[in-house]
């Protein structure tokens, strides 16, 4: 599922460049990966916003006339979705995403808008039911039909209604909250006040962010009534990008180097993906329950939306 808190794509070479190694791989994590280019509608371009658990991607790539178009990357084959920006996709093939006339699914060549005025749409689940945004604030629609959500922020929303988002507090918190059939979790916000999420899975496991006590950004999880901090890599700070139903996170962490390299955490070890040969350059975006990620590299002429496979 897609973050709320988007990043730029990281200057990289498709073929990772020699890095020194700051740790010996840890057992438990996989030593290498296979990388597949989803290339591009005819440019030089694409990137990637999010994946299902079918492995489909969908992002923006580049025409041969230069301009950019969403995409919908399936079966090996990248299908364009016109002037849309999608931001995720569902395990029926249903893309969500924006255009300049609102928020909009895709599905099986057909854009049906969202009820809402200036519609953003952010996380889909597999029954259709969509979060995001209108000029009122978070809502969740099912049907289309859009419902004004209680929240300040929205990030994800899981296959039982599950939805992962924040909320203000006046005058100066912000708290990391879980919405379900009406009732808001608060899940805290630590020593000063603020957290939000980025994602949660279908065991309602949330995760985001919130300030270590030297007031760095730190990847937490929230499960089962506790938050957990899942660590650096020998840095100051983490940022959780995704987390799939094994409860495995993708992140990206300082390393104790000061550099920023991919990570995945599983059973309580952070694990540097950089030395099983993910670019620490790149943007990874998503990770699906095999282990699959995609992310988005840069060649020589310019970025490109890939997939790794764990071997």
């Amino acid at each position: 599922m897609p973050s709320i808190l988007g990043t730029a794509i990281l200057a990289a070479a498709l073929t990772v460049a020699p890095t020194a190694s700051v740790a010996a791989p840890v057992p438990g994590a996989p030593t290498s990966y296979r990388l597949v280019d989803l290339g591009t509608l005819g440019g030089d371009s694409s990137s990637a916003s999010a994946m299902n658990g079918r492995g489909d991607v969908v992002g923006r790539a580049q025409a041969a006339d230069g301009t950019y178009r969403g995409f919908l990357w399936r079966h090996g084959r990248m299908v364009d979705l016109g002037a849309f920006t999608p931001t995720d996709v569902n395990d029926r093939g249903q893309v969500i995403g924006y255009s300049s006339s609102g928020g909009h699914i895709w599905h099986h060549g057909v854009l049906r808008p969202l009820d809402g005025p200036s519609a953003r749409p952010v996380a889909i689940n597999n029954r259709g039911q969509v979060v995001g945004y209108t000029d009122g604030g978070p809502v969740l629609w099912t049907n289309g039909r859009a419902r004004p959500l209680p929240l300040t922020d929205v990030s994800d929303i899981n296959e039982h209604g599950q939805i992962s988002g924040g909320i203000l507090l006046p005058p100066d918190g912000f708290h990391a909250t879980r919405w379900h059939n009406g009732r808001v979790t608060d899940l805290g916000a630590g020593p000063f006040n603020r957290s939000n999420t980025y994602a949660l899975n279908d065991r309602g496991w949330v995760i985001g962010w919130q300030f270590s006590a030297d007031q760095y950004p730190r990847g937490i999880l929230w499960r089962h009534g506790r938050t957990l901090d899942v660590g650096t890599l020998g840095g100051s700070s983490t940022e959780a990008r995704a987390i799939n139903n094994r409860g495995e996170i993708l992140a990206i962490s300082q390393s104790s180097d000061g550099t920023s390299r991919p990570a995945l955490w599983r059973r309580g070890v952070l694990h540097d993906l950089s030395l099983a040969g993910i670019s620490r350059y790149g943007e990874v975006v998503d990770l699906d329950d095999r282990g699959r990620i995609a992310a988005s590299i840069r060649t020589d002429t310019g970025a490109r939306a890939v997939i790794y496979h764990p071997r």
